[in-house]
């Protein structure tokens, strides 16, 4: 099996698939990679940071609530649930420690 020539889908640079990598991918079911490597380490390394469109990144909304259990302020990184306890850090904290000694 020879070689391949893949056209980089980001930079449109042409880089070689080598027999060695192609045998890599096959034995993981792997498809073959649409980037060259430089643009496929930058993507890694920005991956999880700001991003142009929605999706994650960045900072996470949080939402302002008043615990259940203690009634102190706090907020947290989702959106309540009408009908479902909530509860601030210290409390949750707790819990989870009550739980797993449980």
């Amino acid at each position: 099996m020879p070689d391949l020539e893949i056209t980089c889908a980001e930079c449109g640079t042409a880089f070689p698939f080598t027999e060695r990598e192609q045998d890599y991918y096959r034995e993981r079911g792997l498809s073959h990679p649409k980037r060259c490597k430089p643009c496929r380490d930058a993507r890694r390394a920005n991956f999880g940071g700001p991003r142009q469109s929605g999706g994650g990144g960045g900072e996470r909304e949080r939402f302002e609530i008043v615990c259940d259990q203690c009634g102190k302020t706090d907020t947290v990184p989702f959106k309540p649930q009408e009908g479902r306890p909530i509860l601030c850090s210290d409390c949750f904290s707790a819990s989870r420690a009550q739980n797993r000694g449980a």
